[in-house]
């Protein structure tokens, strides 16, 4: 048996009641706007507040001047690094080389297996046989390493 205060007389049929919730049509152009600008400022927020970060070609820390006492900026050159541990798959043998003065390019291509009439602008990444006989840029840096300490 219901509750008395849910029970109805006899002659009285339930009427349905009105809510105040109301829904707000949004206009297709608004959905999209959203959808494209949300993921633009959050990404943008996380880059300017230092949270995300992005490593490309660049960034590479500068261990000395250009060849011509400048920083190596105006002519376009790439800062090479004075770490092997800093060597990335984007360098080609000309930079490696550059860097690591007692290493030759024909030394840097004897040990990733490659002929040696390939270019010295080939990036290291390029020299990584798919194989797995030759040598990954992990390998190469602790390669470069030991060469460069004896």
């Amino acid at each position: 048996m219901p509750a008395p205060e849910l029970s109805l007389p006899r002659n009285r049929q339930p009427v349905p009641t009105r809510t105040r919730l109301t829904t707000w049509r949004l206009p297709v152009v608004a959905y999209i706007a959203v959808l494209v600008l949300l993921p633009v400022l959050v990404v943008g927020g996380a880059v300017t507040a230092g949270w995300w970060s992005t490593a490309g070609h660049g960034g590479v820390t500068l261990s000395g001047a250009g060849a011509d006492g400048g920083s190596g900026a105006e002519t376009g050159e790439r800062a090479v690094p004075g770490n092997p541990a800093d060597v990335r798959g984007s360098m080609t043998l000309r930079e490696v080389a550059a860097a690591f003065a007692p290493i030759t390019t024909a030394e840097i291509l004897a040990a990733f297996g490659a002929p040696a009439t390939t270019p010295d602008t080939t990036p290291l990444k390029n020299l990584v046989t798919e194989g797995g006989d030759g040598m990954d840029i992990p390998a190469f840096r602790t390669w470069l390493e030991r060469h460069l300490t004896r």
